[in-house]
């Protein structure tokens, strides 16, 4: 999978010729498909490639058939307002995740603002549809899934951190180890 931010700054090469690198990221509107890939080409200036015309998203560039034809990229942005299904809003979609070999999108990031973000990670969406007269993306809540953290599941263990007095004496001794080692010993010389 290749989020549409990793497309942009790719190379793209036809052949064995690397012609330039991606600009942008061109999605259809009902937000399903890549319809293809803006190129800044140098000299030979911006060039659309649409997605019949490229091989595959590869993991260090782009394989195209054609070089596509010259143009002026223009601005669609991906960012959308993202309601619920009972109307209530949940944020805006800000990236898209797309299979390299089909060119379909497989899922959508949900932002819910900055500090749910920053707190809570992003959410990624894979039941939505997209209202044509607003421009809105309705998304299903059973779709939503978080971004897995690294460390999830000591998160999820609340307050409750197994030894909860982790008071650490001079020596780099916990206290429950100086009482054990108390226990252990015998009384003497």
């Amino acid at each position: 999978m290749r989020t549409v931010r990793g497309l942009i700054g790719m190379p793209v090469v036809i052949g064995s010729r690397r012609i330039g690198r991606v600009l942008q990221a061109d999605i259809s509107d009902d937000l399903r498909r890549l319809e293809g890939i803006w190129v800044g080409a140098g000299l030979r200036g911006t060039r659309y490639i649409p997605s019949d015309s490229l091989e595959v998203l590869g993991d260090a560039a782009i394989i195209a058939d054609a070089s596509g034809r010259r143009g002026r990229g223009r601005a669609r942005p991906l960012f959308r307002r993202a309601v619920s299904t009972d109307g209530l809003r949940l944020g805006a979609i800000t990236g898209a995740e797309i299979d390299g070999v089909s060119f379909l999108v497989t899922g959508l990031e949900l932002s819910a603002g900055l500090w749910d973000d920053l707190f809570t990670r992003r959410q990624r969406v894979t039941r939505f549809t997209v209202n044509r007269e607003t421009g809105d993306v309705i998304v299903d809540p059973a779709g939503q899934e978080r971004e897995a953290e690294d460390d999830e599941g000591r998160n999820a263990q609340g307050t409750d951190h197994r030894d909860a007095d982790r008071r650490v004496s001079g020596h780099d001794l916990r206290h429950q180890e100086l009482a054990d080692r108390e226990k252990m010993e015998p009384a003497g010389p």
